[in-house]
């Protein structure tokens, strides 16, 4: 029997110890700092619409918010929306994103809020479809003196893979006065953005709404056009967005309307449309949201219509929120002579996942 005894040499320890080393840092060659100045040694999963996942050595894979991300490295090429070549992360300069695409070799920088998806580009064409979505409900129900019921509902989910994006929406408001039969107004939308750039998108929707409040059975709405994220970081964002829509309504007439042969119970017609939207960040992770749309119809310089609403959303925890919105909507040429314009203040509380 014989017994072998190594001893290694304080040298050969030394070469050991940085043999392991490189071998980690070759499986884990990125880094990701937080704002609160935590570092962690992985690399990227994913980034979408609010968060980036990080696939950390010591804690597996982490969700961490985009707000608190301060700066992140990986050594894997990326596919980031707008960019059919693969890119190369070189980190971050306060709010953006530096990355190079291609063999050009020219950098690039972006706002990384305004990035709804970065993945691994070897996985991008079998990336699943990331979703989010958000919903509000507001209730009014008064018996006695005054009976009045008042129900709102508001909702959208969001799919997103690769540069495309569908969204989803809809919006319902049924009204009763002393047992009337109750208004109703509805919109269902369905849309269809294309990042062709990081910043730029064109966007294809249809809508299908009913105002009975007023006077509008139904109403089609196709449109397209060009969108594009001026800005968006922490505290402020802004989007702009124009296009062609074409609308078709069906009208609810009075014996009056229906008498006059000038009356046209299914008017159709071609509008430019111009919308933004702006975000404003305030104290205790308020938000301030603004949006706003105008339709300049084509066939009649006095057809116009505004609609613009003016809300603060205020964080409850686990997704919830509440909301107070002022709406406003001016129509200049009304269906059936009703009124110009409407405004709405409505309070209520949501979800957003």
């Amino acid at each position: 029997m014989f017994l072998t005894i190594m001893v290694k040499t304080p040298l050969q320890s030394l070469l050991m110890l940085v043999a392991i080393s490189l071998n980690v840092t070759a499986a884990y060659a990125g880094e990701l700092i937080l704002t609160n100045g935590d570092r962690l040694q992985g690399e990227l999963v994913a980034v979408n619409k609010s968060s980036l996942t990080w696939k950390s050595e010591t804690f597996g894979n982490l969700n961490v918010d985009k707000n608190k991300v301060e700066n992140f490295t990986s050594e894997h090429l990326v596919k980031i929306q707008g960019q059919n070549e693969a890119c190369q992360l070189d980190g971050m300069n306060g709010h953006y994103l530096n990355y190079r695409c291609g063999d050009s070799g020219e950098e690039n920088r972006t706002e990384l809020l305004a990035l709804d998806s970065i993945v691994p580009f070897i996985e991008y064409s079998e990336t699943e479809y990331i979703y989010d979505g958000r919903m509000s409900l507001t209730g009014d129900f008064s018996r006695g003196n005054k009976i009045e019921d008042d129900l709102e509902l508001d909702a959208d989910i969001t799919f997103r893979q690769q540069d495309f994006r569908h969204v989803m929406g809809v919006e319902y408001e049924s009204k009763s006065n002393n047992d009337e039969p109750a208004r109703e107004d509805y919109e269902l939308l369905y849309r269809l953005d294309w990042f062709f750039e990081e910043r730029w998108f064109w966007y294809n929707e249809l809508r299908w709404s009913g105002e009975e409040s007023k006077n509008i059975d139904e109403r089609y709405t196709l449109g397209t056009g060009l969108g594009v994220q001026m800005w968006e970081n922490p505290n402020t964002a802004l989007a702009l967005e124009g296009g062609l829509d074409h609308v078709k309504e069906l009208l609810d007439g009075t014996d009056a309307d229906i008498s006059n042969p000038d009356w046209d119970s299914s008017p159709e017609r071609s509008a430019l449309r111009f919308a933004t939207k702006f975000r404003y960040k305030l104290p205790f992770s308020a938000e301030l949201i603004h949006t706003n749309e105008i339709l300049y119809s084509l066939q009649d310089s006095a057809d116009w219509e505004l609609s613009a609403d003016l809300g603060l959303s205020v964080p409850l925890g686990q997704g919830l929120f509440s909301e107070y919105k002022f709406e406003y909507d001016f129509d200049n040429l009304p269906a059936n002579e009703t009124k110009k314009e409407d405004t709405k203040f409505s309070v209520g509380i949501g979800y957003e996942w």
